[in-house]
């Protein structure tokens, strides 16, 4: 009649496991994914004082016609970024 002998429950507190609503914004985010965000966030700022929607589109072009995806959907990203309305942009990235 032996057997292994039952453990005691140990009344430990549990830690409070923290939940994102949404709403509480960066404070979900790490440190590092912060500091991503931050830096996109600039270089959106950059590419707005540099280039025109229409220059970025042309260059999103080149970079399909060379096969560089990744590349022609930033670009394309940024146009739209700076005219979220343009019809033509958003066709554009439709087709990436």
């Amino acid at each position: 009649m032996g057997g292994q002998a039952k453990s005691k429950k140990k009344n430990k507190p549990r830690r409070k496991e923290r939940h994102s609503n949404g709403d509480s914004g960066s404070k979900a985010l790490s440190p590092q994914e912060r500091m991503k965000l931050k830096m996109q966030e600039k270089a959106k700022k950059k590419t707005a004082e540099k280039y025109t929607a229409e220059q970025l589109l042309e260059k999103t072009e080149e970079c399909m016609d060379n096969f560089n995806f990744e590349m022609a959907q930033m670009f394309c990203q940024r146009a739209l970024d700076i005219e979220p309305t343009n019809l033509k942009i958003l066709d554009m990235l439709g087709n990436i």
